[in-house]
């Protein structure tokens, strides 16, 4: 069915039903191509590729959909399909590429979310954790979400809520792209500032039960970053917040008017 003999041309046709909104067929297709890749006995690195490319298809059209126990099932074999195509990557003298981290990386966050629409509070703040250790202000803010939705409140929340106060003071400055204010994470992973602002308005509220001095903390973060998107709206701040950056590297490090001064 659907020309399985081609599992590349699958795979771009099952994409272009996402696109066009058939996710029906596009989740019944990709269904089909990653079992007949699973049924292989040895695959080349070819087809283990494939198979990764379609089991993180198969889980975001199912997320897409809200089955989440089928997507978590997804989310699942291709953490395990992944670690086999690293080991024949490595076997081959193959280097991971930034952008396979990257994936990785996204995958761990998408584990995470299903975790949280399943309840399992520990097993999603597990996941999200191992990408907040870079710097990636989401998974920080997911990991609030899981202690929100699952415990009702963030009396409980503190240790998640110090992580984010400490990655919010380390994090770059605002960047606006394709018009929307974002915080971009070293290795390139971005938050929304709307998802930031929105999520601090419930709760820096009394009623959300977190830790008055973290909440206090937070706040000043939030002040911070609405004057960046004052700064930037009102073009005393560059957009892009890797261009400022590039910007004040071009700075003298020695200020020259100051040290002919101080010649004489």
């Amino acid at each position: 069915m659907f020309g399985m003999d081609n599992p590349v041309k699958v795979l771009n046709q099952l994409r272009h039903y996402v696109t066009d909104g058939r996710l029906e067929i596009a989740e019944v297709m990709a269904e089909e191509l990653t079992n007949l890749l699973l049924s292989e006995k040895k695959k080349t690195i070819e087809h283990q590729e494939l198979l990764v490319l379609a089991l993180r298809d198969h889980a975001n059209i199912l997320e897409i959909r809200q089955k989440w126990k089928k997507s978590l099932d997804a989310a699942k074999r291709l953490k395990k399909e992944e670690r086999t195509l690293v080991a024949i990557r490595a076997k081959n003298g193959i280097p991971t590429t930034a952008e396979q981290t990257l994936l990785k990386l996204q995958d761990q966050m998408q584990m995470g979310r299903l975790f949280l629409q399943c309840n399992k509070m520990r097993k999603a703040i597990n996941c999200f954790s191992v990408v907040a250790n870079t710097g990636h202000i989401e998974a920080h803010l997911l990991s609030m979400e899981a202690h929100e939705k699952c415990k009702g409140s963030l009396k409980k929340a503190t240790k998640v809520a110090k992580a984010l106060d400490k990655a919010l003071e380390v994090s770059g400055p605002l960047s606006h792209e394709e018009n929307e204010f974002v915080l971009i994470s070293e290795i390139g992973l971005k938050t929304s500032y709307q998802n930031i602002s929105s999520s601090f308005e419930r709760w820096l509220q009394p009623s959300s039960g977190l830790n008055s001095n973290v909440a206090e903390n937070l706040a000043k973060r939030l002040a911070s970053l609405n004057s960046q998107k004052v700064a930037i709206e009102s073009g005393e701040q560059a957009a892009n917040a890797r261009l400022q950056s590039a910007i004040d590297s071009l700075q003298p490090a020695v200020d020259y008017h100051e040290y002919s001064q101080s010649s004489h």
